[in-house]
């Protein structure tokens, strides 16, 4: 049998952590030899990874692109069976539905352009992208242009159900997280918006840092928006086992394109959900999404 090969672009994040753990745990299940290639910006080695391809700065993916397939042909790997992508990354801080055109068009070359140049080029098996719950009232607040992203990349998975998924995960802490926190913080001493300025007043109500604010204060957003589905299963914040557990599913045979997860709550969905006016419109459509 062929060795499988599987592709994370990203690969030092909590969901790229989970994407590694994942392949090797499903590759030993299944008795399947996987040679795991990771990729990061930085010049460190992935412990986890047969294969680990420096350089990979996606805000550069002219030249990190090509970097990325000549370092592949070099190892003589033709054939992509699993590709993942986990790079998040745009402006945000204001309310979802003050996103400009050119804050969207910034996001979209770092979190979607790369992604689908790649699947593009490798043509994998399988693809597999990250979301969140981007159309929830309480990220509309300051969730910019991510929420647009994030809803682009769904799209992108439901045009092609059989080769795309996405995983879209509630809060977990990580340096993603972390930013958002620091660009509240900062927005917050000179912006008028009322939503961020309640959530300030929160924080500071709270007693609590702002991070560890923040991830409370989504963590019971969350509960509150998805309890009544999982009466019997008490809520949890969502970890990188978690991750690890569902991409795993999507690695056993999941048909559905979208695995919706919070902590031991885990659903999936065959459409997108339901989302406010300004979020349904294809808003600064590419020619890719």
């Amino acid at each position: 049998m062929p060795i499988k090969n599987a592709l994370i672009i990203g690969s030092s994040g909590v969901a790229g952590q989970s994407a590694l753990t994942a392949v090797r745990e499903y590759s030993q299940k299944q008795k399947e030899e996987w040679r795991v290639i990771a990729t990061t910006s930085r010049d460190s080695l992935s412990s986890e990874a047969d294969l680990t391809i420096n350089g990979i700065n996606l805000d550069s993916p002219e030249t990190s692109l090509p970097h990325l397939y000549e370092q592949l042909q070099k190892n003589g790997i033709d054939r992509i069976d699993l590709f993942v992508y986990t790079p998040a990354r745009g402006n945000l801080g204001y309310p979802v539905s003050e996103t400009s055109e050119s804050d969207l068009k910034d996001a979209l070359k770092f979190c979607l352009d790369p992604m689908i140049a790649v699947e593009e080029k490798l043509k994998p098996l399988l693809s597999v992208g990250y979301s969140a719950y981007y159309y929830r009232p309480h990220l509309q607040p300051f969730y910019g242009s991510l929420a647009f992203v994030k809803k682009k990349m769904e799209e992108w998975a439901l045009q092609n159900p059989v080769k795309r998924k996405i995983i879209r995960a509630g809060s977990f802490f990580s340096q993603s997280v972390r930013g958002i926190t620091i660009i509240l913080q900062r927005m917050g001493k000179k912006s008028q918006d009322q939503d961020l300025q309640k959530l300030i007043r929160l924080q500071k109500e709270s007693g609590l840092n702002f991070s560890d604010f923040f991830l409370e204060y989504v963590a019971k957003q969350e509960e509150s928006s998805f309890a009544s589905k999982f009466p019997k299963i008490p809520f949890r914040l969502t970890s990188q086992e978690d991750l690890k557990k569902a991409l795993i599913r999507i690695l056993e045979g999941e048909s559905a394109p979208i695995v919706s997860l919070i902590g031991d709550w885990v659903w999936t969905e065959n459409s997108l959900p339901d989302m406010p006016e300004y979020l349904k419109k294809n808003q600064y459509s590419s020619d890719r999404v």
